[in-house]
């Protein structure tokens, strides 16, 4: 509009329909393309929470740390601005100078993830829970594509009201240069709904891998402490009718095992998200210490070794695989070279199923897919208000399917942009996000259930190797 103004401050003899004609619409276009690429913008250093629930809102009062993230910044030279372009590599795992990193991670945000990190019990779902009746669905707000998008679709709806301005106050002879045009739109919206549904379903399936092998992760820990609790030595029986138990050697054994699973399933994760890497800085192994999580050589080995801190948990597993060798060849746990080799290759599919996590948030998908997608949504939601008005359609239809076709290829859009951030690590989600606590406090509860679980035996051994079991058939 300013460059209309111009235009008519310049202009005095000319009549003003005339120079409504090109710049009004020209000008139109460019703002909208502004707003939708979010030009202007200053981009600075921004917090993000990093408490991985659902609802911010029911965080305690103190879960207000926040960590920081550094993205493009402005430069003035001259008088003119400058915008520096981003890298091309999405850092999907949190990548940031470990100096940084240690200054904005405090004793109060550490305390707090151990707090979570630590549970047994979930607080949250794995996920927000829903029932699949159309009545509640309708009903629901938060989590939805309406609650994501609605800015959106006010924003194009309000673009909508700006082009039918002009088109009104045009002359005819410009409108008559827009014929044909609904046919143009109506093939790139055949394209962009099928390239669209294609690029749903891709990110829909990183999505579901990434659930799938956290939860393979978490079972197969599982699988760990249920064999060793099942091989574990016990005390010999003085009487039939006595309940047998572990021996105090293969107890601590097997606590020592559970330990090392918590922090080994801790650590991982934190190597791979954004809301628990705090954890892996010095200051966060001190706090692990202090809290008792591990011992301080422990922790001076775990730091001190030359492997990057997001890989540290590798040496947590190679330590309990060691601790299982050097308690079975003490006969802390029973068993011969078979149960030697099934416990080998539950550890090596642990450790193909955090390498597999990761090697997923990296490969997510190329540039190249997510690019041309979004060009084609932004072009047919752009182009629709041209096509609508040059159809001859009415104001009102106009605006208002400016608003659907935003909230359907927009939503679809932006959903598959969340299915590719599975661990919240962009900030991209809202509401529902895979929680990491919550699968955290399942593991912590699966490395304790079969050892508290099995501790005591209601049948003694000898009542079987005598085959008196009368008294249980």
């Amino acid at each position: 509009f300013f460059f209309v103004s111009m235009t008519t401050a310049f202009s005095p003899c000319r009549n003003f329909v005339m120079v409504l004609r090109a710049p009004t619409l020209c000008s139109l276009i460019i703002a909208s393309i502004w707003i939708h690429s979010g030009s202007g913008i200053s981009y600075n250093l921004r917090s993000s929470h990093i408490h991985n629930c659902h609802h911010r809102t029911t965080c305690p009062p103190h879960s207000t740390e926040t960590i920081w993230t550094l993205d493009r910044q402005k430069m003035r030279s001259f008088g003119k601005v400058r915008n520096f372009p981003a890298t091309t590599a999405l850092k999907m795992v949190l990548q940031m100078p470990e100096a940084l990193l240690e200054r904005k991670s405090t004793q109060n945000m550490l305390d707090d993830l151990f707090d979570e990190s630590t549970r047994v019990r979930a607080r949250k779902p794995i996920m927000m829970q829903f029932h699949t009746s159309g009545k509640m669905l309708w009903r629901q707000w938060k989590g939805t594509v309406i609650s994501e998008t609605w800015v959106a679709c006010v924003r194009n709806m309000a673009i909508a009201v700006l082009i039918g301005i002009v088109f009104q106050i045009m002359p005819s002879g410009i409108k008559q240069s827009f014929q044909g045009f609904d046919l143009l739109w109506r093939q790139l919206l055949t394209v962009t709904t099928f390239t669209l549904s294609f690029f749903l379903n891709v990110s829909y399936a990183l999505w579901r891998r990434c659930y799938s092998l956290s939860r393979r992760l978490q079972g197969r820990l599982n699988d760990v402490s249920m064999s060793l609790a099942a091989h574990a030595a016990r005390k010999e029986t003085s009487s039939l009718l006595e309940m047998s138990e572990f021996t105090s050697e293969s107890k601590q054994v097997l606590t020592l095992i559970s330990r090392y699973i918590r922090l080994f399933n801790l650590l991982a994760y934190s190597s791979f998200t954004k809301s628990h890497r705090p954890i892996l800085t010095p200051r966060g192994y001190r706090r692990l210490v202090e809290r008792g999580l591990i011992t301080p050589l422990e922790r001076k080995v775990l730091v001190e070794s030359s492997v990057a801190p997001t890989q540290r948990h590798n040496a947590v597993l190679l330590w309990t695989i060691k601790v299982f060798l050097i308690a079975r060849e003490a006969g802390h746990i029973k068993g011969g070279a078979g149960m030697e080799q099934q416990f080998l290759e539950t550890c090596h599919i642990i450790r193909a199923q955090y390498e597999a996590i990761t090697g997923e948030l990296q490969g997510r998908i190329p540039l190249a897919y997510a690019h041309i997608v979004q060009i084609l949504v932004d072009v047919v939601l752009w182009m629709y208000p041209l096509m609508a008005f040059a159809s001859d359609m009415s104001f009102f239809l106009v605006v208002l399917g400016s608003g659907l076709l935003t909230l359907s290829y927009q939503g679809l859009s932006d959903l598959a942009k969340r299915f590719l951030d599975p661990y919240e690590n962009e900030n991209y989600w809202q509401n529902d996000y895979l929680c990491i606590n919550t699968l955290i406090a399942e593991t912590n509860a699966g490395s304790i259930r079969w050892i508290e679980g099995f501790n005591f035996s209601p049948f003694s051994p000898h009542t079987i190797q005598f085959g008196d079991l009368s008294d249980y058939t």
